[in-house]
């Protein structure tokens, strides 16, 4: 089981700077997200759920258990004795690959866990943990729930305006239901969430206001095929693996889709459309997911994910090399069969457009997307 995580937040209105700060911990085995809300707004706030989210993450990066990492924050800051209230608030959520989830609240909104679009209870317990009451859970997450953590900014949006006692937990999932959100990405679902709190303060939002969400599912694997082998006696062989897998399936080359539509018997159909006049069109053959030319597009490919490292944003398009990238960054584990077949016309085009080879294009695709937390294998025949 993997999950994704999208997140999105505003600041209060006139302030530079928000006072909740998410953060993510991606384990081998495991997935902790982490949200705390600083006291107030602004500057003072950033800064207080900044140090109180930066210390449970390097904890948490020593293996340091749910239970310890909460009892160190609450012995390191102190509460605030005007109002008697904590100078942050702290929810942490792990998740194993398992689904196995264990959840820690403390003065935040509750963990909303959704499946099939309905609300699901988890049970909780009130503990006290270095003097401070918090909230405990363990509970499972089956593939494809959907879980919302947000800051009480989003929860209580438009209060005493357009809702008497906010947006509440019932509004905001009735208003993600109506909208049909669900079946999209975390990314913007958590996105839509920010948005929706922007206008229920008449886009003067009175607290800072944060959405993160999680949604579970199964792995995802891909093989990518580029470049027939320097044997053609391997052809069948390299073929019959490729088409026999079971994961999604990517054909990188001309030749190379050639190569899959004859031992395929099917038939490779090449679009005439440029999505961009830069990349060359993408083709078509039954049973494969993608199909795109080979060297041009696997070094547009690399400049989109090199944007993207630095970035972490991807421009909108629907031509080889963005569908390419976009495929590579949704897929968990990328399995590359590369040929080494020479193709003269190859040399010519890299010269002249100072391009990287084949070879080199994916290495360094490779290494960008092992970076990135992808599992990655190379095979070269």
């Amino acid at each position: 089981m993997k999950f994704d995580v999208g997140i999105s937040g505003i600041a209060k209105y006139r302030e530079e700077v928000t006072g909740d700060t998410p953060e993510v911990i991606k384990g081998k085995d495991s997935i902790t997200i982490i949200l705390s809300d600083g006291l107030g707004s602004g500057i003072k706030a950033s800064i207080l759920s900044i140090l109180t989210t930066k210390i449970a993450a390097g904890l948490l990066r020593r293996n340091i258990g749910l239970e310890q990492v909460f009892a160190t924050i609450a012995d390191t800051l102190p509460t605030c004795k005007v109002r008697n209230l904590a100078y942050a608030t702290l929810s942490i959520l792990k998740i194993k690959d398992n689904g196995q989830a264990h959840l820690i609240e403390y003065d935040n909104p509750g963990l909303i866990v959704l499946s099939n679009g309905i609300i699901r209870e988890i049970e909780r317990r009130r503990r006290n943990i270095a003097g401070k009451d918090i909230n405990e859970s363990y509970f499972q997450v089956q593939i494809g729930d959907i879980l919302l953590l947000n800051s009480d900014g989003v929860i209580n949006a438009g209060v005493g305006g357009i809702f008497k006692l906010g947006l509440g937990e019932a509004g905001l999932i009735d208003n993600l239901k109506s909208r049909s959100l669900f079946a999209e990405e975390a990314e913007v679902i958590a996105a839509k969430v920010a948005e929706l709190a922007e206008c229920c303060y008449l886009c003067k939002p009175c607290d800072d206001s944060t959405s993160i969400v999680i949604k579970s599912r199964l792995q995802r694997h891909i093989s990518v095929f580029t470049g027939p082998p320097h044997d053609q006696n391997q052809d069948a062989l390299i073929m019959q693996r490729f088409l026999d897998s079971d994961n999604q399936k990517i054909v990188c080359g001309g030749a190379s889709g050639n190569l899959v539509a004859r031992i395929s018997g099917k038939k490779l159909q090449t679009s005439l459309q440029y999505e961009d006049p830069s990349v060359p069109p993408i083709a078509t053959i039954e049973g494969i997911d993608l199909v795109t030319e080979g060297v041009l597009t696997l070094n547009k490919c690399l400049e989109k994910l090199e944007d993207y490292q630095i970035t972490k944003q991807f421009s909108k398009g629907s031509d080889g090399a963005t569908l390419l990238a976009k495929a590579l960054l949704s897929a968990d584990e990328i399995i590359f069969l590369m040929g080494t077949a020479f193709n003269p016309a190859h040399e010519e085009i890299m010269r002249s457009l100072q391009l990287k080879s084949r070879f080199e294009a994916v290495r360094s695709i490779e290494n960008i997307l092992t970076e990135l937390g992808k599992e990655t294998s190379l095979e070269v025949f």
